[in-house]
């Protein structure tokens, strides 16, 4: 398979992602049978059909969330008996559906197919591989073609007896499930992915959907496990239209738009908040990210690239007390709904810290919380450990009307965590990692409008020092320090793991002794270096690799 090698003892090295070889016997791993999450199913009916629904995202019981904190973890997205139900449902609800409409059965029917057993055949071998993601077997043609039988007896006419092929292919664990063989299911020895499998771990890393017709054609012919081609189908569908839904997916779990788009803003407190705001906020963070994966932007950048997205609804939030913002933003209209690039719209804010969706996700409904946008840092760019806190500590607002107290709302958030380290030392420790990080991010109000000043007019200070000993006075200067020597190695090796883990779909062993992906993240950071620490880089070099490309059986 191109550069990757594969023998008895197991796996070699992995050819164009570069880092250095693995050394043979270390595990690539498996992933057991993965179910369509929500996102992926509607996204597939969509693709599969050429339709436009949510019915997944908008009516079936919501997907489990696994250890890595992504939702599409294959562990964790067991099959209930409710849950089988609902998809039963649906490939009944969108059989008819399909078959009301002749522009829609024409994506399962094409023209010009005849009416007979011969156009049958046609129609679920070609309609059945697109729904199953591989060719349909011999023993599933035979029951089709009994089902078409079926329904014949009932007086079905051709598209009758099509339509209830396809409600059995949608009810069906090759549909549902992304299925993945090995010959030898009880042994550890590394095989490659087949071709149509790792053209569905493409795809559904990509796109969180089906593969299109070119990549089914390298599928078929087996060119897709050449170094050559997957490494151009991983551009090509990077450029495609359907690679935003990766950033919505991935960026959006991890990075937190998916949070943002059900935060709960208090209207006493933030009176500015709407929907149309919230919206154009979750949008600029998705840009954000978009501009490192298909623009010319190092990830080293990630907290500190002068980028923001504007239209009406933020522009308005971002000029609040900035008279550079207001500047920068004096052509965007208040009724703009597209949101426009802008470079360099306020020196006092920058980079990812400085985004509006961010600053409010990382807040309450009511007042900023530097402790959440420290303990945010460190867990979600950073990687670090960060405990929970001691049973027995009473909660920084106690009051159960604290949400629409005004006092609370605009007091002073640096006296009340001064107090509540004093508490005693398990506090202190982790507050004094944690509530600087935030600080530096207090000129910022809950929903990121900037301020200078609390309401009772008190000064707002954003200075801290870092456990290390490292001061700053600004977010501009704090920005700086988390992208600089080892906080800056920290932050971009977090982010090649968290690709590796979502690329996947399984936790990683990174056990210090005995983890088995240790060596494969290990391969994919030192790769990534010599790069330039381009996002896209970094998405070949996990493609590349063998924990993407590799599988074996055994437990």
């Amino acid at each position: 398979m191109g550069g990757s090698s594969v023998g008895s003892s197991g796996a070699g090295g992995i050819g164009s992602a570069g880092g250095g070889a693995v050394a043979k016997g270390t595990d690539p791993g498996s992933v057991p049978i993965h179910r369509l999450n929500a996102f992926e199913y509607d996204n597939t009916i969509n693709d599969l059909f050429g339709m436009s629904q949510q019915m997944a995202e908008k009516t079936f019981i919501a997907d489990e969330t696994g250890t890595n904190g992504f939702d599409n973890e294959a562990d964790a997205l067991t099959m209930s008996d409710a849950e089988f139900q609902q998809y039963f449902t649906a490939a009944d609800t969108l059989g008819e559906q399909v078959f009301a409409s002749a522009a829609l059965t024409s994506a399962v029917i094409p023209a010009g197919t005849t009416q007979d057993a011969n156009g049958l055949l046609s129609v679920i071998t070609n309609f059945g591989l697109r729904a199953y993601r591989r060719p349909v077997t011999s023993a599933e043609v035979t029951r089709f073609q009994a089902l078409a039988a079926d329904a014949v007896t009932h007086g079905a006419d051709f598209n009758g007896q099509v339509k209830q092929i396809v409600k059995m292919m949608l009810a069906s664990v090759p549909f549902l499930y992304r299925v993945e063989l090995d010959a030898n299911p009880s042994s550890t020895a590394p095989h490659a992915v087949a071709p149509y499998e790792l053209a569905s771990r493409l795809s559904y890393l990509l796109w969180s959907s089906m593969p299109d017709a070119t990549l089914f054609a390298d599928a078929a012919s087996g060119a897709l496990v050449t170094d050559a081609t997957l490494g151009a189908e991983l551009l090509r569908m990077l450029g495609d239209a359907r690679a935003s839904n990766f950033v919505s997916s991935f960026a959006g779990q991890w990075l937190g738009a998916r949070t943002l788009n059900s935060h709960q803003v208090e209207p006493t407190a933030f009176p500015e908040w709407n929907t149309t705001l919230q919206q154009s906020l979750v949008q600029e963070e998705l840009l954000y990210f978009n501009e490192f994966l298909n623009g010319d932007l190092p990830w080293t950048q990630f907290l500190t690239a002068p980028v923001n997205f504007v239209n009406g609804a933020n522009a308005s939030l971002y000029s609040i007390n900035s008279p550079t913002a207001a500047a920068a933003t004096k052509g965007i209209s208040p009724t703009q709904t597209t949101l426009t690039k802008v470079m360099g719209m306020d020196p006092n804010r920058i980079g990812f810290l400085g985004l509006g969706g961010f600053l409010t996700q990382t807040s309450y409904s009511y007042r900023t919380v530097p402790t959440l946008r420290g303990k945010w840092v460190l867990l979600n760019l950073l990687g670090e450990v960060v405990p929970s806190p001691p049973a027995g500590i009473p909660p920084l607002d106690s009051s159960a009307t604290a949400s629409t107290d005004t006092a609370t709302q605009e007091e002073n958030v640096r006296a009340r965590l001064l107090a509540h380290r004093m508490l005693g030392a398990s506090c202190a420790a982790c507050h004094n990692r944690l509530d600087p990080i935030g600080l530096g991010m207090e000129n910022f109000d809950g929903v990121g409008a900037y301020r200078t000043s609390y309401g009772d007019g008190e000064a707002i200070d954003s200075s801290g020092e870092l456990p290390d000993g490292t001061t700053f006075t600004t977010v501009t200067q704090l920005a700086g320090i988390l992208s600089a020597g080892s906080r800056l190695t920290e932050l971009v090796d977090y982010t090649a793991q968290q690709v590796m883990t979502y690329a996947i779909s399984r936790p990683l062993n990174l056990d210090p002794t005995t983890g088995s992906d240790v060596a494969y993240l290990t391969q994919i950071q030192s790769a990534w270096t010599p790069q330039g620490y381009l996002l896209n880089k970094l998405m070949a070099d996990v493609v590349m690799n063998d924990t993407f490309r590799l599988r074996h059986g055994g437990l």
